[in-house]
């Protein structure tokens, strides 16, 4: 059997696909961001942004992560910390406002099959051929 046969039997299996009434139910459920449009980063949505947030958020990562190595104090890192944070919110909502469909299609398919990359493989190359890696 073929990988991509196997894929589409599993979703059989599981009685789901992306034409199912309940699966896009799911996705317009499943927003990036909240009513006032700021972003809410649950698993799903930081797990469908990871290469995003890795790629854009490094330096501020690496500076938190220094940080924590030199001085066990946790105090000592929170402002790092911050910083870490407001880069990945600013990034959720520059990511939400450029190409609001795709993530929502992205973020719900990963929600809704449990963060497992493989059965969303389609949504991630629709939203990454709209939001392109920098």
């Amino acid at each position: 059997m073929a990988d991509g046969d196997e894929k589409a039997v599993i979703r059989r299996l599981r009685g789901i696909g992306s034409e199912k009434k309940g699966f896009r139910i799911f996705r317009a459920m499943s927003s990036a961001v909240d009513a006032t449009g700021n972003p809410i980063p649950t698993s799903a949505v930081l797990t469908a942004s990871a290469k995003h947030i890795g790629l854009r958020c490094m330096p501020e990562n690496v500076a938190f992560l220094k940080c924590k190595k030199n001085d066990p104090n946790p105090e000592k890192c929170l402002d790092k910390g911050r910083d870490v944070t407001r880069c990945v919110l600013g990034l959720l909502k520059d990511l939400h406002q450029k190409c609001q469909k795709e993530m929502d299609d992205y973020v719900g398919c990963m929600y809704y099959y449990t963060n497992e990359f493989d059965l969303c493989r389609k949504e991630q190359e629709a939203f990454e051929k709209v939001c392109p890696l920098k």
